[in-house]
């Protein structure tokens, strides 16, 4: 540059140095054309959502990529409100938006960063997370927003799978919990129920007695929905066929629901064979089949299909997870009404329920959903009002022979025994000294484990059997075994629970617990394993001289 160029005008010499500046007004008018060209195409081939709308909301802008996302021309959305467009009235949640879009359209610095639910010209709904910056005139007057958006369906869909199965867990927990208090209630009316029935002479009071039970053991069944839904229900793992539990559930619905209902079968799967629980799975496919009833009061069709299917990498279905692996799928689908997502988002919830009051407790589902995390499988549902509903359910084919226990039942105790009984619920207590003492056992009783180690420690040659609970508030039922094994190695001791943790009781056997039986039990049940455990043939000559010492 010229230093000594006084008016400061660019020499000739330096102009082909700097970058050529328009000299005329078509050539300003080139130059911002481009520049316009350039923005546009920059925006135009962006991969996010750009638009412009002004204060009332209308669409002035909308870039290609918004087009593609959106399924409209700009023909057709240029000129229309974003509300009923790509924003519908309503989130699926129930907010109403056209709010939000107004206070967006007037205070854009107070929605620099929103997410909302959007949809798309065929009626899918999207999440899309925005960023709104305000646009001003020349005289920096508000004008309208630009906004540019980010697809986050998946992302949201994740989030939310998660946030159910963490409510999920907290509700299965709860149940749990629930169910086992119950489960100790119930156990203490029933035996009660059970020593009136016994001990009365009168047909009538026998007869209310019988009553009691009946009540009791329905209110039983009840608990065991929740507690499988908490997945802590106790279960017997056999070979079970699908096809056979199938035609059962089919047999047994043909019989019990509307004959305007077509009921049909595709048993198309070559391995059916898994391992699991054929009554509850039964219960399962009922109560998929009592559900699609229901949603066809005028008729239709259900139809229960198998197929195999293979699992080459993890899969996640919602919060269930199956690993790799040959997998038995059972599908279960109707022509009835269908359900709206909100519904079918909430349907595995206990106590949730679209049916009138008095027709359904709410469990039916739930039970379903705890059966097959029970089962180390998966379930899926797909429905749309007024096109019906779907449920898949994948439980993995077995590799292995599961021996089948004997059914024979056992001749019962012959002789008296002593049994020392720990259960922190009064009720419990009282119930079994008085019925197990009405046939001869001597029943010595605990509230706490304290109290049983120091009397064990004294007096475990004269204790035949131990019965222990399996939750307590000082030491659980597995802490207090331990305990009670290092007075005695050779102990004989049973478990009763309020509920059956699998793995606790897997890990009881292993250490040497003789048997786990579930509240409320019967004496007669009762009796059946101690009579497997003191019969003839199995009694230990220990077992004898403590016999001999009563």
């Amino acid at each position: 540059m010229n230093t000594n160029n006084k008016t400061g005008t660019r020499p000739e010499s330096a102009a082909a140095d700097d970058v050529d500046l328009p000299q005329s007004s078509e050539e300003m008018y080139e130059a911002l054309r481009k520049s316009e060209e350039r923005y546009r195409e920059l925006v135009e081939h962006a991969n996010s959502i750009i638009l412009r709308w002004d204060r009332n909301g209308v669409i002035t802008f909308f870039n290609e990529f918004a087009q593609r996302f959106f399924g409209y021309s700009e023909e057709e959305i240029i000129g229309r409100h974003v509300v009923g467009t790509i924003v519908p009235e309503n989130e699926s949640t129930g907010r109403d938006l056209r709010p939000l879009m107004d206070h967006i359209c007037n205070n854009p610095d107070e929605h620099r960063y929103n997410i909302n639910e959007n949809i798309t010209k065929g009626g899918d709904r999207v999440w899309v997370a925005w960023t709104n910056k305000l646009l001003t005139n020349d005289n920096d007057e508000p004008i309208g927003v630009l906004s540019i958006g980010s697809d986050i369906t998946k992302q949201r869909l994740l989030e939310e799978e998660l946030r159910q199965a963490q409510k999920m867990q907290a509700i299965g927990e709860l149940a749990g919990g629930i169910a086992h208090d119950f489960n100790n209630m119930v156990h203490g009316i029933a035996g009660f129920a059970e020593v009136i029935h016994q001990t009365s002479f009168d047909a009538k009071i026998s007869e209310y007695a019988n009553q009691i039970l009946n009540t009791a053991h329905h209110a039983a069944e009840l608990t065991d929905q929740l507690l499988t839904f908490a997945r802590k229900g106790s279960y017997q793992i056999n070979e079970c066929n699908t096809h056979d539990i199938v035609r059962d559930v089919c047999a047994m619905l043909k019989r019990t629901i509307d004959r305007r209902i077509e009921i049909r079968q595709d048993l198309r799967a070559n391995s059916p064979h898994i391992k699991g629980d054929s009554a509850l799975l039964k219960s399962a496919l009922l109560n998929l089949g009592i559900n699609a009833k229901d949603a066809m009061l005028s008729g239709g069709e259900l139809v229960f299909t198998t197929s195999d299917m293979t699992v080459e990498n993890p899969l996640s279905i919602s919060d269930f997870q199956l690993e790799p692996g040959q997998y038995l799928r059972i599908n279960v689908s109707d022509t009835g009404t269908g359900m709206a997502e909100e519904i079918r988002q909430r349907i595995f919830e206990p106590f949730f329920t679209t049916k009138a009051s008095g027709r359904g407790a709410g469990l039916g589902l739930a039970a379903v959903y705890g059966t097959i995390h029970l089962h180390k499988g998966a379930i899926r549902c797909h429905s749309e009002l007024g096109e019906g509903t779907c449920f898949d359910l994948f439980l993995p084919i077995i590799t292995d022979k599961v021996d089948r226990k004997s059914t024979e039942k056992p001749v019962p105790c012959g002789k008296p025994i002593h049994i020392m009984l720990v259960d922190d619920e009064a009720i419990v207590r009282n119930y079994s000294k008085t019925l197990f003492e009405m046939h001869d056992h001597k029943v010595t009783t605990f509230a706490s484990a304290p109290e049983a180690i120091g009397y064990y420690t004294r007096n475990f040659a004269a204790v035949d059997l131990v019965l222990l609970d399996m939750i307590m508030p000082d030491m659980d039922g597995q802490q207090l075994f331990a305990e009670l094994k290092q007075i005695n190695p050779t102990i004989k001791a049973i478990l009763s629970t309020g509920y059956s943790v699998e793995s606790k009781v897997q890990e009881l056997l292993a250490d040497g617990i003789l048997d786990c039986i579930k509240k409320p039990f019967t004496y007669e049940q009762l009796e059946q394993r101690i009579a497997l455990l003191f019969s003839d043939d199995q009694k230990s000559p220990e077992l004898v001289s403590n016999e001999q010492s009563l």
